[in-house]
């Protein structure tokens, strides 16, 4: 299969997907009469009077939300979604043998098992292959989603380069972009040392989904524009996929908050399971859209070091425990109580301006809550010193796979992990025995170590910092000359054990970025006090 062409090997790529950048910017500052009629045929003539009538300047309101009342006598938008789901995922368990059957069966065509085939025939079957697995992506996703819903989402998190994820994201794109001639370009996604803790596959389709419902409404021969960034903190990068399509009305924008909408275009999976993936890596799922000029999707994923993995995770574990409150700052703008309760109920901001207003809504996943809201056990696990590699590697499957959504596993060496469950005293060694019992009836020889439980508080401010620092110790403490047992290795003539240096690279990150953090605050603390002083000192 040919690799999709984008950009960032060389300068003028670089340059173009800057320019497609800042004009995506650009174009939501724009206020000429050409884009305002423009708009006003996306967002319909009452929006358009509506914002002609504001001041052009930024206030954030939340928007109305013209979602009808509910019938008591009719089942809840929950229980219509997980029978959606349940639904998908019978239908995909059915959808996968056939499917399978025809894209064999077209394989075997086109590598002329059955005769010869001239070029056209053979890029056709090409054509139809490539289908076949974009149907089987969705299959997949139709699978995962339900696990997702349920909290059991067998994920296995690590550390990878973007460049890798980026190499992958664009060999699964080509079936849906090179039909049309439309360019994905890359921005920040060049260099090999930025990495991100995430699951590779997990992190690759949540991309995918993401570009693909931006490519739905890119016109034939225009770009799509994934952008890397990190974050104001650091701990993070920040990954958009920005888009130049029609934008997302107010009432599209509503309905996606209501969990009654995909995507845009309205079609596909879209956004529920995306959003359900990026809770996978500690984020919610921000859509940002102008109606008219284009929608941005933005996640963000744990990089650099143990200490942003903790701080990130703390973060979104905190999100869960809180509950919507009622915003009332706009209730006074409304013409009746019902839509002050939805002014309050939203959570769409917008900017008014004269131009289409821009919205944003933030989506978090749409699973279980936590077992146990403000508690969380900790501790160490680690598998005997003779055990060899195959079996540490067996096992961190067995033991990330089995997490569930609001647990934590984290591996500080080959053979030791920190884990963190959402569970209580009693829960916890029941958790402990029963992974305990999967790994010795897969690996009959595995010797385990389990420390003895601690338990934190989710609600206090010291969290983060007390995750972070047992990460951190555990990481250093972890010996960068382990060796393993391995049967190759010890025969006659083959190379001796090298030891791993990645407890090392990891200290010299986490070192380079705190001097840096360092010097940061030494300057700012420097320009602080130059302010202070007293005029004419």
């Amino acid at each position: 299969m040919s690799k999709l062409s984008t950009t960032n090997t060389n300068t003028s790529s670089r340059t173009q997907a800057r320019d497609f950048s800042q004009m995506v910017s650009g174009a939501a500052n724009q206020t000429g009469a050409a884009n305002q009629t423009g708009a006003a045929n996306q967002t319909g003539a009452a929006n358009q009077t509506g914002a002609a009538n504001q001041a052009n300047h930024s206030v954030t309101v939340p928007a109305p939300n013209a979602s009808p009342v509910s019938n008591p006598a009719q089942p809840s938008m929950e229980q219509t979604v997980d029978a959606i789901v349940q639904m998908l995922s019978e239908t995909a368990h059915d959808l996968r043998s056939p499917l399978t059957t025809v894209r064999e069966s077209i394989r075997l065509v086109a590598e002329g098992e059955f005769g010869e085939i001239n070029i056209d025939q053979h890029s056709c079957l090409a054509a139809a292959i490539d289908q076949c697995d974009c149907i089987d992506q969705m299959v997949g996703e139709m699978l995962q989603l339900e696990r997702l819903r349920t909290g059991m989402p067998r994920i296995r998190r690590r550390w990878i380069s973007v460049v890798d994820i980026r190499q992958a994201v664009q060999e699964t794109l080509q079936p849906w972009s090179l039909p049309r001639k439309i360019e994905v370009l890359w921005d920040g996604a060049d260099d090999p040392n930025v990495i991100v803790f995430a699951d590779p596959a997990v992190l690759r389709r949540l991309i995918v989904n993401l570009v693909v419902n931006a490519i739905r409404v890119t016109r034939e021969g225009d770009s799509v524009l994934v952008r890397l960034q990190p974050s104001a903190s650091g701990d993070a990068v920040i990954w958009s996929v920005i888009d130049q399509g029609i934008g997302i009305t107010q009432a599209q924008m509503q309905r996606i908050e209501n969990q009654q909408f995909s995507s845009s275009a309205g079609e596909g999976l879209g956004l529920a399971i995306s959003r359900q993936l990026a809770a996978l890596h500690f984020s919610t799922l921000r859509l940002r859209s102008r109606a008219g000029y284009g929608t941005e999707a933005i996640f963000q994923t744990p990089t650099a070091s143990p200490k942003s993995v903790a701080h990130c995770w703390v973060r979104w574990r905190q999100r869960t425990q809180v509950k919507p409150t009622s915003n009332n700052q706009g209730s006074n703008q409304g013409t009746g109580d019902s839509q002050s309760q939805a002014l309050g109920a939203s959570k769409i901001q917008r900017r008014i301006r004269l131009d289409p207003p821009l919205l944003s809504v933030e989506l978090s996943h749409e699973s279980a809550p936590p077992k146990h809201a403000e508690l969380l056990s900790l501790g160490t696990v680690s598998i005997g010193a003779a055990m060899p590699r195959d079996v540490a590697e067996s096992f961190d499957q067995i033991l990330q796979t089995h997490l569930r959504l609001f647990d934590l596993a984290y591996r500080v060496d080959h053979r030791h992990w920190v884990w963190i469950f959402d569970a209580d005293a009693n829960d916890v060694s029941i958790r402990i025995q029963t992974i305990t019992d999967i790994a010795q009836a897969h690996l009959a020889s595995i010797r385990l170590h389990w420390s003895k439980p601690s338990f934190i508080t989710l609600d206090h401010r010291a969290t983060a910092a007390k995750l972070s620092d047992l990460l951190i110790r555990e990481t250093l403490g972890a010996s960068s000359a382990s060796t393993f047992t391995d049967a190759n290795q010890v025969r006659l003539g083959t190379a001796p054990i090298e030891p791993s240096t990645a407890a090392s690279d990891r200290l010299d990150q986490e070192l380079k970025r705190l001097s840096a953090k360092l010097n940061r605050q030494t300057e700012t603390l420097k320009r602080q006090a130059h302010a202070l002083r007293p005029i004419g000192h």
